[in-house]
C-alpha cells in the first residue's frame, strides 16, 4: 500500500513537471495580436524573469513535499505514534498536527521568500513584517480551528456508525435516513466554515461601505433588472498589502456584497470599475444549464453510492485494516486512512476538476458578455490588459494548460471572445 501511494505521488509530481515544461515552451512563442500590446519588451522580460523566480521556488517546494510524504510513509513516525497510549481521537490529531506543523513552518518560509524576495523585487509587495506575521498567525489558527470543526464530527461518526447500524445490519431505507441526517450535519458544518471564512476576510482587511455618491448610483443602476440585488458595496484596503487591483462579488447563501480594492478605485477609471462590476452582475444573472445540473447529478450519484455502501460497511473495515497492516500499525489511525483514500481517488478528482473548470470558464465568458451588453466591452478589455501588465500575468498560456488547469479563461481567449462579442452586437 505504501509503495502504491508513493508511486501515485511521484506520478503527480512528474505530471506537474511536464506542465511546467509545456509552459516554458509556450512562452517562447510570439504573442498573438490580441494581447501583443499588453507588455512592452522590457516588461515582458520582467514577466519571464518573474515566472522563472517562482518556478525555482515551486521546484524546491515540490521536492520538499515529496520528502515529507517519504518521511510520512517510510519512516518509523507512524509506528512510534501507534505505540503511544492514545485514544483514536488524540492519535489522529497528534499525527495530523505533527505533519501539519512541519508543512506550516516550511510554508511560512516559502511565503516569506515569495513576499519579501520575489514580490518585493518586482514592486508588487506592500506588506510589512508585522502584517506578514499577523496574517500567518491568523491563517495558522484558522487552519487549526477548521481542522477540529471538520474532523472531530467525522471521527465521531466513523467511530460510532458500526454501533448505530448494529454492525451494518440495516436496510437501504434505514441507510437513506441515516445519510440524510449526515447530510444535514454536513450542511451545518458548511455554514460554520462559511462564517469563519467571512470572519477571516474581515480580519485580513478593513471593509468600508461605499458612500452614497454618483458612482454608487451607477452601480445600482446596473442591477436594476437583476433578480438578485446586492445591497452592500464595500471598499477594502488592499493597498496595505500589495499593488493588486480587484473587484469581486461575495456570495454566502442569502448575503451578497461587492468588494472593491482601494487600489482599483484610485488607479482605474470609473468605466473600468463599472465594466468589472457588470461582469460580476453577469454571474448574478446566470441561469442554470445542463452543464451546471451535471454537477448535481454527480453529487446525487455519490449520495446513492454512500447509501448503498453503509449496509456493506464491513468491506470498508477490511480495507482499512489491510491498509493499517501494510504500515505495521495495530491501532486505528484515521489520518493515514484519509491520506490513502485521498491519494487513491485523486485521479478521479482530477478528471472531475476538468469538467468543473470547463463549466467555470463558460460562466466567465457569459459574465463577460454581460459587460459587453452594458456597453463596457472596451473598458473591460482595457482593465484586463492593465491588470495583466501590473500583475505580470501569463496572458498566452498553452491550450492544454488552460483546459486542464484554469477555472477562468486565459487572457488571450478572453479578450478575443469579448472582441468577437462586440463585433456581433454591432448593428
Amino acid at each position: 500500500m505504501k509503495w502504491l501511494i508513493f508511486i501515485i505521488i511521484l506520478i503527480q509530481t512528474g505530471y506537474r513537471f511536464i506542465l511546467d515544461s509545456i509552459k516554458n515552451k509556450q512562452r517562447k512563442k510570439p504573442l498573438p495580436v490580441e494581447v501583443s500590446d499588453i507588455y512592452d519588451q522590457k516588461r515582458y522580460e520582467s514577466f519571464l524573469s518573474y515566472e522563472k523566480d517562482y518556478g525555482h521556488m515551486k521546484l524546491c517546494n515540490r521536492l520538499f513535499i515529496l520528502l515529507v510524504y517519504a518521511f510520512y510513509l517510510f519512516s518509523p513516525f507512524l509506528s512510534y505514534i501507534d505505540r503511544l497510549p492514545l485514544n483514536v481521537y488524540t492519535r489522529f490529531f497528534v499525527t495530523l498536527l505533527s505533519i501539519s506543523l512541519i508543512n506550516r513552518v516550511v510554508s511560512i518560509c516559502f511565503d516569506y521568500y515569495a513576499t519579501f524576495k520575489i514580490e518585493e523585487k518586482y514592486g508588487k509587495n506592500k506588506k510589512t513584517i508585522s502584517v506578514f506575521i499577523k496574517d500567518e498567525i491568523v491563517e495558522t489558527v484558522l487552519d487549526l480551528v477548521l481542522s477540529f470543526i471538520l474532523y472531530l464530527p467525522c471521527l465521531y461518526i466513523l467511530e460510532h456508525i458500526e454501533r448505530w447500524t448494529h454492525h451494518f445490519s440495516i436496510t437501504y431505507i434505514q441507510s437513506l435516513v441515516l445519510c440524510l441526517g449526515l447530510l444535514g450535519i454536513s450542511f451545518i458544518l458548511y455554514l460554520i466554515v462559511l462564517g469563519i471564512s467571512y470572519m477571516y476576510l474581515r480580519v485580513q482587511y478593513t471593509f468600508t461601505e461605499l458612500e452614497d455618491n454618483e458612482l454608487r448610483h451607477k452601480i445600482e443602476e446596473l442591477m436594476k433588472d437583476c433578480p438578485k440585488k446586492v445591497k452592500h458595496i464595500k471598499v477594502y484596503n488592499e493597498s496595505k498589502k500589495s499593488t493588486g487591483k480587484n473587484a469581486f462579488l461575495l456570495k454566502m447563501l442569502w448575503y451578497k456584497e461587492f468588494g472593491i480594492a482601494d487600489n482599483f478605485l484610485d488607479e482605474n477609471s470609473e468605466g473600468e470599475l463599472l465594466a468589472v462590476l457588470s461582469h460580476e452582475i453577469g454571474h448574478l444573472k446566470h441561469k442554470k444549464n445542463i452543464f451546471n445540473y451535471m454537477k448535481y447529478i454527480v453529487l446525487c450519484i455519490l449520495f446513492i453510492f454512500v447509501v448503498y455502501m453503509i449496509p456493506h460497511g464491513e468491506l470498508c473495515i477490511v480495507l482499512s485494516e489491510r491498509a493499517l497492516k501494510s504500515f505495521g500499525l495495530i491501532h486505528m489511525n484515521y489520518d493515514l486512512i484519509f491520506l490513502c483514500l485521498s491519494i487513491i481517488i485523486s485521479p478521479i478528482m482530477y478528471i472531475c476538476s476538468l469538467y468543473m473548470n470547463y463549466v467555470s470558464r463558460r460562466e466567465e465568458y457569459e459574465a463577460d458578455d454581460q459587460a459587453v451588453h452594458n456597453g463596457y466591452g472596451e473598458e473591460l478589455i482595457t482593465t484586463f490588459k492593465r491588470i495583466s501588465s501590473d500583475e505580470l500575468i501569463d496572458i498566452y498560456p498553452a491550450d492544454f494548460i488552460e483546459y486542464t488547469s484554469y477555472d477562468h479563461p486565459g487572457m488571450y481567449h478572453r479578450i478575443k471572445h469579448i472582441q468577437e462579442e462586440m463585433r456581433n452586437r454591432k448593428p
